[in-house]
């Protein structure tokens, strides 16, 4: 090779190794594009997400949720554990905004306080459970993701005992067929 940079006893395996890696500069793609979460390539997205170590991933996200989710994933995995990280996790997925109700309080059902579900009744001891509450309606399957967020983003010691939505997707009006998909407002 008359153009190589490797030395007169250089071996064949080391010329074969310096002409499958010469083309390498030609690649369309800059480095500095690929890990940027704003202007990687969207086929690459996966990589980058693995790369930045996000706990949850879904490939029928938008290419927007999937940006946000990248974007925030060090300042999750930083903060891991904490109000903020859980509610900014489930919100990079795409499920918007969300409400974290942590342990049972000292407050008994004696009419002091009108029961609306955002009230927690109970033995103050038990404040490692917390309830959720997510803004926007969602599916079974998506419910079932949102608590694998939970739990790779919560602490470990902490046990969620029930999903909450604000607005319910189907209503009890024969709109839809009962196939397990949806549900009306606990899952």
């Amino acid at each position: 090779m008359p153009d190589s940079l490797l030395p007169l006893n250089a071996s064949t395996q080391e010329y074969a190794l310096e002409g499958a890696t010469a083309r390498l500069g030609d690649v369309p793609a800059p480095l500095r594009d690929v890990w940027n979460p704003d202007t990687c390539p969207a086929s690459m997205l996966p990589w980058l997400a693995w790369a930045f170590g996000v706990d949850e991933w879904d490939a029928g996200w938008s290419d927007d949720a999937k940006r946000a989710t990248i974007r925030d994933s060090v300042m999750i995995q930083r903060r891991k554990g904490s109000v903020w990280s859980i509610k900014r996790a489930i919100a990079a997925a795409g499920f918007g905004d969300s409400q974290l109700i942590e342990g049972n309080s000292n407050n008994f059902y004696n009419g002091a306080f009108t029961h609306n579900g955002l009230k927690t009744y109970g033995d103050p001891t038990e404040w490692a459970r917390y309830r959720f509450i997510l803004a926007r309606p969602i599916s079974n399957d998506q419910a079932d993701q949102v608590r694998r967020i939970l739990e790779t983003t919560a602490p470990a010691r902490c046990h969620l005992i029930e999903m909450i939505f604000t607005e319910a997707a189907n209503l009890y009006n024969g709109a839809i067929t009962y196939n397990g998909a949806y549900n009306h407002g606990v899952a």
